[in-house]
């Protein structure tokens, strides 16, 4: 299975004895773009980490070792790409689906990072394998089936492009991923011959918990 990369970096950074779920908590925020056609072609996808990760990552990078939150212009190139390194098959937590199918996305490009006010903020580009038609009622989520990050979403998309378009958000719900989690792992640790201990298992609790955002557009006038 394709470990997020967070999953490698926090692996490094965190006490082996920490096994409470999630280890890392992000905004997630997202951009539409919209191509002349009116069809979605990528998403834009922005992380804020929080503060204490953010921290580990930059102390781990040796970088602000003034501590002033402020990088030199050589401490924020050596920043950039810090969680671009995705295995394949990695999806990026970023969901699309129309009708009940997934849309499939290509590979993340265009990544950039930046430290501000003592948080990372990353961003990255999603294109569509296929532009997708604006009238197709979309489901977008962000979510971390394995319960390692807890994202949410704070701010409804922003849309670009010749569209206009209804956007209706509905909050997860963090308190059921924690509880779908805490009962994957009993169940992974009652039925695993393996006697691995509750910090190595992997399980998978879905989108349960996960905020949701319906989007239906059309040309605009």
């Amino acid at each position: 299975m394709p470990l997020h990369p967070l999953v490698l970096s926090c692996s490094l950074l965190l006490p082996a004895a920490a096994a409470a779920h999630p280890h890392v908590f992000i905004d997630a925020g997202l951009r539409l773009d919209y191509d002349g056609g009116g069809r979605l072609s990528e998403v834009e996808v922005e992380w804020a980490y929080d503060d204490f990760y953010s921290l580990l990552i930059i102390e781990d990078l040796g970088l602000d070792p003034d501590g002033d939150g402020v990088l030199t212009p050589e401490e924020q190139a050596a920043l950039q790409g810090f969680d671009a390194d995705w295995e394949p098959g990695f999806d990026g937590r970023l969901y699309l689906g129309v009708e009940g199918r997934r849309v499939p996305l290509g590979p993340a490009r265009d990544f950039v990072a930046q430290y501000r006010d003592g948080r990372i903020i990353s961003r990255h580009v999603r294109p569509l394998e296929q532009p997708l038609n604006a009238a197709l009622p979309l489901l977008i989520q962000v979510y971390d089936p394995e319960y390692y990050v807890q994202f949410s979403v704070p701010e409804a998309p922003q849309v670009s492009g010749p569209v206009e378009c209804e956007i209706r958000q509905r909050p997860g719900d963090p308190y059921a991923a924690a509880d779908a989690y805490a009962g994957a792992v009993a169940d992974a640790l009652k039925d695993d011959s393996s006697g691995l201990s509750e910090e190595m298992l992997i399980v998978d609790i879905g989108s349960v918990g996960a905020d949701e955002m319906r989007i239906q557009c059309e040309p605009a006038s």
